[in-house]
């Protein structure tokens, strides 16, 4: 299509003009050595100092552009280097919360397994109580002490209430041992024999898991210790264990 008769729409002209006029700008701001020693000659200065000029010049601007580099190297440096403290420190920080959350599952696990002991010699109650029956007609107390100590770990919906039927279970127990070894008749008993094996058994495997729920408690405890752990664990909402005391 010939130039000449390309038609340019009237909407265009005005970004048409004014980008023209950048270019023109810009070819303005640019001089030839020609036309520098021209200049100079008309204002009195010798034209052998020109070059002179222009090399100086150059060198200050090839400084310049090295020092600006050199600032942008500096900088990417120490954005890598940023970033990768901000990394190492989150990366650190999740560390440490993920350990102090194991060590307090740790814990709960634990305490589930006291607690699984702790009912199993609840549910040696009602032996207790057949047992007794049996071999009495006239020992209601006894039976009613074993029934209510049952009843209450059965019911307790903290842990102190825990606490307490755990205590008044042992209670029951030591009566009722109390009076087994008192009736020759139910001391021999085969019935008696064998819940006395119950009783030992669960006894010893309820002071192993406290023991191991003591030891998780400790350690659990001494994550939550020390700058920053007491920070994470006071913004995460951990909060310390007791620790279990012999029933």
């Amino acid at each position: 299509m010939n130039q000449k008769k390309q038609m340019i729409p009237a909407s265009d002209a005005p970004a048409i003009f004014e980008l023209a006029s950048q270019y023109a700008s810009a070819d303005l701001e640019h001089y030839s050595r020609t036309e520098l020693e021209m200049a100079a000659a008309e204002a009195g200065i010798p034209a052998e100092y020109i070059p002179q000029a222009i090399a100086e010049i150059q060198a200050q601007n090839a400084k310049k552009l090295i020092k600006k580099q050199n600032i942008r190297q500096w900088m990417r440096k120490w954005l890598l280097i940023s970033s990768i403290a901000i990394m190492g420190s989150i990366g650190w920080l999740i560390a440490t919360y993920n350990a102090i959350a194991n060590h307090k599952i740790q814990v709960e696990a634990a305490w589930a397994q006291v607690e699984n002991q702790r009912q199993r010699r609840a549910d040696l109650i009602p032996q207790l109580v057949k047992v007794t029956q049996a071999y009495t007609t006239h020992e209601s107390t006894l039976i009613t002490t074993l029934i209510e100590a049952q009843q209450a770990y059965l019911e307790a919906d903290s842990l102190e209430q825990q606490q307490d039927a755990v205590e008044k279970i042992d209670q029951a127990i030591d009566q009722f041992q109390t009076y087994a070894l008192t009736h020759s008749a139910l001391k021999s008993s085969q019935l008696y024999i064998n819940l006395q094996y119950e009783i030992t058994g669960t006894e010893n495997r309820l002071a192993v898991e406290r023991m191991r729920y003591n030891q998780a408690v400790q350690s659990f405890q001494q994550q939550l210790q020390g700058f920053p752990n007491a920070v994470i664990a006071e913004l995460s909402g951990f909060e310390s264990k007791p620790f279990l005391q012999a029933d």
